[in-house]
Formats: structure tokens, sequence, C-alpha cells
């Protein structure tokens, strides 16, 4: 959070790299027990930072994986791909038939 991360695209704190970040954290703990004047302005940015780079653990994952499968779009959805190209709705069409033939 603090040094970034360029593939995940959060910059982190300008100036402070891995050596200051982990000087930090040893003096300070999480960012969340730095002293406010610490960081600054940064403050703020450095906790969401921390949040965009911490894995999600306890995110919710289906049942099973028959749950992936294609059922069938929603109903507004015709008309949003005739919009977009008529060759759109079409696919979807032979999709839901396709879907209907294999249940």
């Amino acid at each position: 959070a603090l040094v970034g991360d360029s593939a995940d695209g959060y910059p982190g704190i300008p100036g402070l790299g891995p050596k200051t970040a982990a000087t930090l954290l040893n003096a300070h703990g999480p960012i969340e027990r730095f002293p406010p004047q610490l960081l600054g302005e940064r403050h703020d940015e450095a906790l969401l930072y921390k949040k965009l780079a911490t894995l999600v653990v306890d995110a919710p994952v289906l049942a099973q994986v028959d749950d992936l499968f294609w059922r069938e779009a929603p109903s507004s959805f015709a008309t949003l791909a005739q919009e977009i190209d008529p060759r759109l709705a079409a696919r979807a069409d032979r999709l839901r038939e396709s879907a209907t033939l294999s249940r």
C-alpha cells in the first residue's frame, strides 16, 4: 500500500520506497496506527491503497460449478443487443435455444 503496485494499478505514497515503508511498518505497525502527522494528507490515500492490496478471503463463492453455466439473458438484453448489433441478438437467441435443448 505504501510503495504501490504498478501491476495492480495503485501508485503508493510518493517518496516512500520499500526500505522506508518497511522501517515505518516496523516502527508503528499497520497504517491504521501511524501517527496522524506521519503521512499527513496522504493517510487516507494509504488506507485506500491498503484496502486495494488486501486479498479478500471471505468472499462468497458459488456452491457448485453448474451455477456458472449460461441459463439465459434477462429480457432487457434482447432490446439492448438489437440496438448494439442485430447479430448479437441473433447469437443470444441461438445460445438460449441451445441451453434449452441441453436441459
